[in-house]
């Protein structure tokens, strides 16, 4: 696990660029990890976008696979996510990292004694992806970090702007969507976010 921003994908989300493109653009840009989420993808049809994303990763950054052990098992992933459910019932063996979605403090407290690996947390502001959602707020975020001992990747609403209090609460890095999906140069979208982490 590096620290830094979390790439996580929504095709749904792109104009005119393939998703492995805008995957390759934001590795350039010094992405920590990709997170392949389409979860509306039969299982055959994720694996093989897994495999067209790994080949434009070429190995410089780790390939997540959310909430498909299926997929993330034949492709040899680095890593699988998983929802905080998911992976309370999830009993199989899997040589990568093992991450998990929480929305709670005991939902991270439960999923580090069960032995996630990290925790995405949020989500921290209001974001486009949960419109009318209020945002679980810096505390929330604080909390968690002060609890768990494994990483905490924090998600939703994060921007050039908020990023710094984000890390302030002893976040591991932060995870992105749509700011990168819809970006017209993910590369130096993603660079600008990381440079802002290392102020």
């Amino acid at each position: 696990m590096k620290k830094g921003i979390y790439v996580v994908t929504n095709r749904k989300l792109i104009k005119e660029v393939a998703l492995e493109d805008i995957c390759k653009k934001s590795a350039e840009g010094g992405a920590a990890a990709i997170i392949l989420r389409e979860k509306d993808l039969k299982t055959e049809d994720l694996l093989e976008l897994a495999y067209r994303v790994k080949n434009e990763l070429k190995g410089r950054v780790p390939l997540i696979i959310n909430g498909n052990y299926e997929v993330a098992k034949r492709a040899n992933s680095d890593g699988l996510h998983l929802g905080y459910n998911a992976f309370m019932d999830f009993e199989v063996e899997f040589s990568g990292c093992l991450g998990v979605s929480i929305h709670s403090l005991q939902e991270a407290i439960d999923a580090e004694k069960k032995g996630a690996d990290y925790l995405i947390a949020g989500h921290i502001f209001e974001t486009s992806c949960k419109e009318g959602l209020a945002g679980r707020g810096l505390g929330f975020l604080s909390e968690i970090c002060n609890t768990v001992r494994i990483p905490v990747i924090a998600i939703g609403g994060i921007s050039e702007e908020n990023i710094n209090s984000v890390m302030k609460c002893g976040a591991y890095g932060v995870a992105v969507m749509s700011s990168v999906m819809n970006s017209k140069d993910p590369k130096s979208y993603v660079e600008a976010l990381s440079n802002r982490i290392k102020i």
